[in-house]
């Protein structure tokens, strides 16, 4: 009899799972004398996995599954690139504020199931595990730019027959995504960014949570506190993130340092749009695709 589970909380297929090992060097970017307004956006855009192509990776691997007896569709990533998080300041918005507390700034992603549930047992199951990922001393992993992710198994059918190989599915998934923390790093560092939370901290004092030194702090604290106080702190933050403009100077900062960054990556952005029109159109070819 088939086992079934409809995506457990693990990240197993998408562009997680080539985050797991993954190790961008951080060099420092020079800012681009001559930035280029709002591509940020772009550099956003392009970290983010074809969403097609995505949906035929879980479906070649439901089907690969189905074979060897389980009934096992992955869970859907749907990571997107906040490079705002990535200086350190997840965007809040006023709304989100109201109607969540600190919650849209939290953690992104399927996490680990707990062992005793359900897909906590699944995954403790090496039938099920061999399936997927390949026996564990027989799976290979990608040497792509040294991050690597495991390659056996219905993962591994998955990736080449959605994306021509494991080394193409890790350049259009996790290196993508991570190509733009180096300049995120040279932003934080910028005059800039200093001032965009000195402005902040000076819109605080006037309230009652003078204290906080930037909107880490604040979101630290919100989420520890919890209940109305986190709805409070976060309200009162998201407020002088929009007096101050706060996000919108960080995006100023992160364009001088992308439009260089994204200009080192030409090659490779190149490169990765031929992977994702490819696996894209392979996706549709498998047909099937419907939300699971």
């Amino acid at each position: 009899m088939k086992k079934k589970i409809f995506g457990a909380a693990v990240l197993i297929l998408g562009t997680g799972a080539a985050l797991a090992a993954a190790a961008i060097p951080a060099a420092p970017i020079t800012a681009s004398p001559e930035p280029v307004s709002g591509i940020i956006h772009q550099a956003e855009a392009y970290a983010k996995a074809d969403p097609i192509a995505e949906q035929g990776l879980r479906e070649a691997t439901r089907l690969c599954m189905a074979k060897a007896g389980f009934d096992y569709t992955p869970p859907n990533s749907d990571m997107t690139l906040d490079l705002n998080a990535a200086i350190g300041f997840k965007r809040l918005t006023l709304d989100a504020a109201k109607a969540t507390g600190y919650a849209s700034t939290g953690p992104q992603g399927p996490r680990e199931p707990a062992t005793d549930s359900a897909e906590g047992r699944l995954f403790a199951d090496p039938a099920f595990t061999n399936a997927l990922s390949g026996a564990p001393d027989a799976v290979p992993t990608t040497p792509a730019t040294g991050m690597g992710t495991s390659s056996g198994g219905c993962r591994g059918e998955a990736m080449t027959k959605i994306y021509g190989s494991a080394d193409n599915y890790v350049l259009a998934t996790g290196i993508a995504y991570n190509s733009f923390f180096p300049a995120s790093l040279s932003a934080a560092g910028d005059s800039g960014t200093a001032k965009a939370i000195k402005d902040w901290a000076t819109c605080m004092q006037e309230t009652p949570y003078s204290s906080f030194a930037n909107p880490q702090q604040a979101a630290d604290a919100g989420t520890a506190a919890g209940g109305q106080e986190e709805f409070r702190i976060a309200v009162t933050d998201a407020v002088c993130r929009d007096k101050t403009g706060f996000h919108a100077a960080l995006d100023t900062v992160l364009d001088k340092y992308l439009t260089t960054r994204m200009q080192e990556l030409a090659p490779q952005i190149e490169k990765v749009k031929e992977i994702r029109e490819t696996a894209a159109a392979n996706a549709t070819a498998l047909g099937g695709l419907v939300a699971r």
